[in-house]
């Protein structure tokens, strides 16, 4: 795709109900740096300034969100919930919401190998776009843009209900033929009134606890505590 603005970017502009005033920064945004390397004799940058500027600006955005929302919360449970928002697979899946792949400046290399698709490339992308409604009319135009777009994960994550299947993925990589072991899950702790419970669930491998985590759930619990049993542990 030529780097230039299209019909298909106002389209995106219209899904997200931001105009950018300057829309070198839209184009900025959605240039992956294969693409700058293949044209860097034409002075074409990458998105990745924007990606850092834009995963600072996102934490602010949602996690200012939470704290406002959520007074009876402590910090572990304010970064956990906010870390399920402001995650790649969140990030991807409001992308292809958008269709943000279809927009994107590629190198002939990462276009052959379905860069389009790619949960990072698509997580990346968001970040940047944040960072470029940012640089064009400032915090609060950001602002706005984010929270339309997380809305509905953020309400998700803030019942408890946004939720990733860890769980599946630590049972497949025990379940290795060659080497199989017993994946178990044990609530040690529940506590808090009906409707504001919490619970921290153990996970064990062969009877031995790997690790421990909450949740507002018992299964937000098994989720998180996968999640961090599949980082730690070495099968």
């Amino acid at each position: 795709m030529e780097r230039k603005y299209l019909p298909i970017h106002e389209k995106l502009e219209e899904r997200i109900s931001y105009t950018f005033k300057e829309k070198e920064f839209l184009l900025l945004a959605l240039t992956h740096s294969t693409y700058a390397y293949e044209h860097r004799k034409f002075g074409v940058i990458s998105n990745q300034r924007l990606e850092f500027l834009g995963d600072a600006i996102l934490d602010f955005i949602v996690g200012e969100e939470m704290y406002n929302r959520m007074s009876d919360w402590d910090e572990g449970m304010l970064s956990k919930t906010r870390a399920l928002v402001v995650c790649e697979k969140t990030l991807s899946k409001v992308a292809e919401s958008l269709s943000i792949g279809d927009l994107l400046f590629l190198g002939k290399g990462e276009e052959a190998t379905g860069g389009r698709e790619k949960i990072s490339t698509l997580a990346d992308t968001m970040e940047s776009l944040f960072a470029a409604i940012y640089l064009d009319d400032g915090f609060e135009s950001a602002k706005k843009v984010v929270l339309s777009c997380l809305r509905p994960y953020i309400e998700l994550a803030l019942k408890g209900e946004l939720i990733f299947d860890y769980k599946s993925r630590l049972l497949e990589k025990a379940q290795i033929k060659s080497d199989p072991h017993q994946v178990s899950y044990e609530v040690v702790r529940e506590e808090g009134p009906v409707h504001d419970r919490i619970f921290e669930v153990a996970v064990k491998i062969d009877d031995q606890e790997i690790v421990r985590a909450e949740g507002r759930s018992k299964k937000q619990a098994e989720q998180e505590a996968s999640r961090l049993a599949l980082s730690i542990w070495k099968a």
